[in-house]
């Protein structure tokens, strides 16, 4: 066997052990590599980046676990670094479980010195989806009673300053849910014309795009490509950057065996002609 064809013929055990040890070195330590921030995620980024600081208010959805988290976890730090005033609720039972996980990471308090019921406030979980995305956005006092942590919303200072849509210079929702990515474009934009920006699962993006194309949406988050923009725009990097680092680790990886394939496929090729004449 000549060496070409020995080449050709590398073992599937090495190969996938080399593969292996290209995930496993950047989820270990990251590269840190500089990435292509889409136009998109720079919209968003932009978005936030252009309101003034407080008083002004903004309001994020939270909803779900999945492709999203990363972004949950670095887009509150903009926010909290512009010292904006931050309404949160969930549309959805799982944000709820998700608000204490984010805020154990960002730490607003330490890292931002904002504060509970002043500068942010977490209404919870409310029901009914766009329904309820169209009771907060109309009449907030009317629509719920209390916070999650059951404090009456007469008694929040940065409530009180909130009397209807007029109050909103921002929706920023991040979710995995279609229905609710279209609902806060319909009742935020469509109803208000409030500035919205969107953050959802790459798998999303094809049907929603149109309304960032039209306007409707100011920003998109396209899943974990998405999340790794704004890690790198805002400069805290985390796992979005990490999963960047793996994918273009091993994606180098397989394009060098590919390379490798072909070189030694011609090679072969080429040494059984010379054999030959």
């Amino acid at each position: 066997m000549s060496t070409w064809e020995k080449l050709a013929a590398l073992p599937r055990e090495i190969v996938l052990t080399i593969v292996l040890i290209a995930m496993i070195v950047p989820a270990i330590r990251p590269f840190r590599l500089p990435i292509m921030v889409g136009k998109m995620s720079k919209d968003w980024y932009n978005t936030v980046d252009s309101l003034p600081d407080s008083p002004l208010r903004h309001r994020i959805q939270l909803r779900g676990l999945s492709n999203p988290r990363p972004m949950r976890r670095r887009n509150p730090p903009q926010m909290f670094e512009k010292h904006l005033k931050i309404i949160i609720m969930a549309t959805q039972l799982e944000g709820s479980m998700m608000y204490p996980l984010i805020m154990e990471k960002v730490k607003p308090e330490k890292n931002y010195g904002a504060e509970y019921g002043k500068d942010y406030v977490f209404l919870g979980y409310i029901a009914g989806a766009q329904t309820a995305m169209a009771a907060v956005l109309g009449d907030i006092h009317t629509a719920v009673k209390e916070d999650y942590y059951g404090t009456p919303i007469d008694q929040i200072p940065l409530l009180k300053e909130v009397k209807g849509p007029e109050s909103y210079d921002l929706v920023a929702y991040l979710t995995t849910d279609g229905g609710i990515a279209e609902g806060w474009v319909y009742q935020a934009y469509s109803r208000y014309k409030l500035t919205v920006v969107g953050g959802f699962l790459s798998m999303m993006t094809p049907s929603l795009k149109p309304y960032y194309d039209a306007g409707a949406l100011k920003g998109i988050l396209d899943g974990i490509k998405g999340a790794a923009d704004m890690e790198y725009m805002t400069h805290h990097p985390g796992d979005a950057l990490r999963a960047t680092d793996i994918l273009s680790a091993t994606q180098t990886i397989v394009l060098i065996f590919i390379a490798i394939g072909n070189i030694s496929y011609w090679g072969a090729r080429l040494s059984k002609k010379e054999g030959e004449s």
